[in-house]
């Protein structure tokens, strides 16, 4: 098989891989972990590269300069062109802080090293992936990683006995896989962002390159392996769940989808190809059509909230393809195929505007001046410090921290009532705002980040031995008052989920407490302080980014807990939603979330008293404290 076969199939898969993508990020069912599609992309990457490489050594025709041109010309103008317009775009819409950020992902996009920016961002209070406009650009980071590092071992490789060979690619595959398992249960950022993970894909990919399997001869065997190929690609985009750890043991499913299709290669009849033809033209479009579908969806959504209704999704789409079919025909097509030259210097024209860009907004931080000062203001809480507040690293521990650094003034019993705050970051949220409506009350204090007080998939060995551990000092504890509070997900109604909860509860009643549940609270698709800004100068309500599926997990708590023994339920959401409109300002104008969902100090006195105000349980604990 030469370099230049021609392989109809391949831009079916490319096709499907970028609609599964797009169909998962503009929320179109049935592509619930249509985020697969990255995965086919890396093992078609894998293949096309090293059957180029491979068949130029064989031939002597191998240049790096050439390989170098090659690639430039593939990726950079669109993708430039692309980091402009969105550079410019969330220039006009975004807070300043988010422009900054928007600087920073373009300057690793040009460093080629997007994917470890994304990476080292990961933490418990990052932002929301949709607020990042350039955060696609992780896959391109991974590829050109692979681009840089693979022409040189290919080399070396290639020069070496067929066997010896093979075996190399076969243990580069293999050692990467094992890492990608290993580290998508302990790293699992690392595990999703970083090449060493992600290369055993791109190597599946060189293992069909350079025939690893033996061909297949019979026509029926191919399209029996193809179609079974296609059938793992279908269901892979349908069968993960959020709380499936990704990539790790589940990415095979797609990745051996793909190579089963790649390995196949039926031959295929006009008729065939003309049925095809038209996921052959979107594989055509596959590149441009990605780098768009993002930044269009993640501006919009800055002002709009994620699409919601049918029309939405059909307007993203229309933008996104508009733009991708501009960037295909005007930028990606004339730079394959004019001089090399004057491809050059425009890519360099293009890498210096998209730098100069991005120092311009990074050192005019986000160029406030663009809004009213009461707009600068709501923009100062994108840096809110709520780590004393919160207690962090003391009474709330943070991920990677054992119930043993809980301090043991956070558990020091006092005048009574004792009342224990236990939960997530939405106890220790709450903490302050307590500490003011019962000033009468001794509050004790016990919160974990990412440890809500029930078992749920997911959940770290130190969430168990952390509630575990509160559980048996409940007698010891004896507090009059257990508040649970948590970030209450559809998680909790799973049946194994729901015990789990019930029994918490059973075994701080059994011990003479009385427990009060605070429902979820308010959150959103992007930090409040952001929304509040856009719905001030673009007009917009803010309705569109809050999350409604809390409302469902609301009620069910309620009808769960109705009949709970010495178990209260209180509904933080009607609290903050007590008619059409949900209060998400303080009296003095302050949002009551600095993020996507965790209270301001201002927030938690408000949410704090509307509770104690709320709960009998609680309102009769400030009576007995007064005594």
């Amino acid at each position: 098989m030469s370099s230049t076969d021609y392989r109809p199939d391949i831009d079916c898969l490319r096709a499907f891989a970028v609609l599964s993508v797009i169909a998962f990020h503009y929320d179109i069912p049935p592509f619930r972990s249509g985020y697969v599609g990255v995965d086919v992309f890396f093992v078609i990457s894998g293949f096309l590269i090293t059957r180029i490489i491979h068949a130029e050594i064989r031939t002597g025709t191998f240049s790096f300069a050439a390989f170098y041109r090659r690639r430039a010309r593939r990726i950079l103008p669109a993708a430039l062109a692309m980091v402009c317009a969105t550079l410019l775009g969330a220039s006009v819409i975004l807070s300043p802080s988010a422009v900054v950020s928007a600087g920073q992902q373009a300057i690793s996009v040009l460093a080629f090293c997007s994917n470890v920016l994304f990476w080292w961002q990961q933490g418990y209070f990052d932002a929301a992936a949709i607020t990042k406009p350039l955060l696609h650009t992780w896959s391109l980071g991974v590829e050109e990683q692979y681009y840089l590092l693979f022409p040189a071992l290919a080399l070396a490789v290639f020069g070496l006995r067929r066997s010896r060979m093979l075996a190399s690619l076969a243990a580069i595959c293999a050692v990467s896989f094992l890492l990608c398992v290993i580290q998508t249960r302990m790293q699992p950022a690392a595990a999703f962002y970083l090449l060493p993970a992600r290369a055993w894909q791109l190597a599946l990919g060189a293992l069909l390159a350079v025939d690893a399997v033996p061909s297949l001869n019979r026509q029926s065997v191919r399209i029996g392996v193809t179609a079974l190929g296609w059938i793992a690609l279908g269901a892979s985009t349908n069968i993960f769940s959020p709380r499936t750890p990704y990539p790790g043991v589940a990415a095979l499913l797609p990745c051996l989808g793909t190579a089963a299709v790649i390995w196949g290669q039926p031959a295929l009849s006009r008729t065939a190809l003309a049925i095809t033809r038209p996921m052959v033209v979107v594989g055509l479009w596959s590149y441009s059509l990605y780098l768009w579908h993002w930044p269009v969806v993640s501006l919009a959504s800055a002002i709009w909230g994620p699409p919601s209704s049918a029309m939405d999704k059909l307007a993203l789409l229309g933008a996104c393809t508009t733009l991708a079919l501009a960037s295909y025909y005007l930028i990606e097509q004339p730079a394959r195929h004019a001089a090399w030259t004057v491809t050059a210097r425009a890519l360099a024209v293009s890498g210096t505007v998209v730098l100069a860009a991005s120092l311009v907004v990074i050192g005019a931080a986000g160029l406030p001046t663009r809004f009213s000062p009461e707009q600068q203001a709501l923009a100062n809480f994108n840096r809110y410090d709520h780590k004393d507040l919160y207690e962090e690293g003391t009474c709330f521990l943070t991920p990677g921290q054992s119930f043993a650094a809980i301090q043991p003034a956070c558990l020091a019993k006092g005048p009574r009532p004792n009342i224990l705050v236990w939960g997530d970051s939405h106890a220790a949220h709450l903490v302050h705002g307590l500490k003011r409506a019962l000033p009468q009350a001794t509050l004790l204090r016990a919160a974990l980040a990412q440890c809500a007080p029930y078992d749920e998939p997911g959940q770290t060995p130190d969430c168990a031995d952390f509630r575990g551990r509160l559980a048996g000092l409940m007698r010891d504890l004896a507090p009059d008052i257990v508040i649970l509070s948590g970030n209450w997900t559809r998680t909790v109604m799973a049946p194994a989920a729901r015990a789990s909860l019930l029994a918490t509860i059973a075994s701080i009643t059994a011990a003479g407490s009385r427990v009060v549940v605070i429902g979820p609270s308010l959150q959103f698709d992007r930090p409040l302080p952001d929304i509040l800004i856009a719905a001030s100068r673009f007009g917009i309500t803010p309705d569109g980014h809050m999350r409604e599926l809390f409302n469902d997990v609301d009620v069910f708590l309620r009808k769960l807990l109705q009949d709970v023994a010495n178990t209260e339920y209180v509904s933080l959401l009607s609290l903050l939603c007590p008619g059409a409109d949900c209060v998400l300002q303080a009296a003095d104008g302050t949002p009551i979330a600095w993020d996507d969902g965790h209270f301001t100090a201002q927030g938690s006195e408000l949410a704090a008293t509307r509770i104690a105000a709320a709960s009998p349980t609680l309102a009769g604990s400030r009576a007995r404290g007064s005594e």
